[in-house]
């Protein structure tokens, strides 16, 4: 079976004995280091290189943000899901703009942290629930405009076209792949394609994009 490798970076000692102890349960995922602040979470990273990155936001030396950052710059492949007492809605949509493919309170349920995980390295985001509703709040407009789609229609072939009204409806890699009866891996494609096209950083970026300006399918 191939494993899920998690770096865990937090910089108390009872958070990282306890999810070093709800992740020992599942033999899908294996902690392959702990990193206790943001310099040594960096070095960990380039060292372990980890599917994923799970990592409180307050650290000592270099804030979880800027690390964040540095990850998604030269190790884009690593996912970093951000694990953290702020749960307010300028923190979420801060995390999410820095790159990271998740959010999960402090306040979590076993199961959230684990589907987070799960999810996060087949692909896609996690963000659920009160996270959710805040990050909606802070990041989306209400206002759709229908005039950026024509120029998305000038740029974009008519298959990404139709991921990217998917993704305005909110739907996951694996929901699209299913709707449109292609792998994973190849919506993975069409969405690195269509945020190269619309000069999109990142996936937050491409769905609050495809809220705002695409009608939905």
């Amino acid at each position: 079976m191939k494993k899920i490798k998690v770096l865990l970076v937090d910089d108390h000692d009872i958070v990282i004995m306890g999810i070093k102890s709800l992740l020992s349960r599942y033999r899908d995922i294996e902690i392959v280091s702990v990193a206790t602040d943001g310099e040594e979470a960096l070095s960990m990273t380039e060292k372990y290189k980890p599917n994923i990155v799970l990592l409180d936001i307050n650290l000592p030396k270099v804030s979880g943000i800027e690390v964040t950052k540095h990850i998604v710059k030269n190790f884009p492949a690593i996912k970093v899901i951000l694990h953290t007492s702020y749960d307010d809605g300028d923190h979420i949509v801060r995390g999410f703009e820095a790159g990271a493919s998740g959010y999960l309170p402090k306040a979590f349920k076993t199961e959230q942290m684990i589907e987070a995980i799960r999810k996060v390295y087949n692909g896609d985001i996690y963000i659920n629930g009160s996270v959710a509703e805040k990050f909606i709040g802070n990041a989306f407009k209400p206002d759709k405009s229908k005039g950026v789609i024509k120029n998305a229609e000038q740029l974009l072939t008519r298959k990404e076209i139709e991921i990217l009204k998917l993704i305005a409806d909110g739907l996951f890699n694996q929901e699209i792949a299913d709707k449109l009866f292609i792998s994973t891996r190849t919506v993975e494609t069409h969405k690195y394609n269509i945020m190269k096209k619309l000069n999109i950083r990142n996936t937050i970026k491409l769905m609050e994009y495809a809220k705002n300006n695409i009608p939905s399918s």
